[in-house]
């Protein structure tokens, strides 16, 4: 959690620093910020290479690697299997593996409404298995969520759709095995 707390601040900082510097400051401004998250990474026992450049910070740890900016594309080995909404700008994007199966997340801005991009992810997840749907909504926003799974992947879909405009965040995990051969001492399998 700490960890959380303290990239959260920094990448606030970085935000901030790279939207008020400019011409020469902005590369200087760059580099303090770059070295900044390395080393709140670092203090918290992990190692960082952190690049910011054309509007995007990317944070590559040996957890996997991060992505933030208007306009940032789709994480390395994004799925294709995945259906991607092609009316939208994506603003957040990472990609982690953890016991050698891989987990994407990307976050996406949109001017068209949260129904008609909700209505086109059931559309395309006709074919998929173990499929469940929730929509609510206040005057002041709308809420869905749509999640589902191909055997590969689990894919979870919202859409938040407010007077501002529609964000939509795509969550995609790499189904793993359970190894049968070697059962917990109470003879049952948990899984995480």
């Amino acid at each position: 959690m700490k960890k959380i707390i303290t990239l959260t601040a920094i990448l606030s900082l970085v935000i901030f620093m790279l939207f008020s510097a400019s011409g020469c400051k902005r590369e200087a401004a760059e580099e303090s910020v770059e070295a900044a998250i390395e080393e709140a990474i670092e203090s918290e026992g992990g190692n960082a290479e952190v690049d910011i450049s054309e509007g995007e910070t990317t944070i590559t740890t040996d957890e996997g690697e991060m992505t933030i900016g208007q306009g940032t594309d789709l994480p390395d080995g994004f799925p294709d299997a995945i259906p991607v909404y092609a009316n939208m700008i994506i603003t957040t994007s990472w990609k982690t593996t953890e016991d050698g199966l891989e987990a994407f997340s990307v976050a996406a801005s949109s001017s068209d409404s949260g129904s008609t991009i909700f209505d086109w992810y059931i559309s395309q997840l006709g074919g998929w298995q173990n499929l469940n749907q929730f929509t609510t909504g206040s005057e002041e926003e709308a809420l869905s969520s749509i999640s589902a799974d191909n055997g590969t992947y689990t894919l979870i879909v919202t859409v938040i759709e407010t007077d501002e405009g529609t964000v939509v965040t795509i969550s995609v995990s790499e189904i793993g095995t359970v190894n049968e051969a070697a059962p917990s001492s109470t003879g049952t399998t948990q899984q995480e």
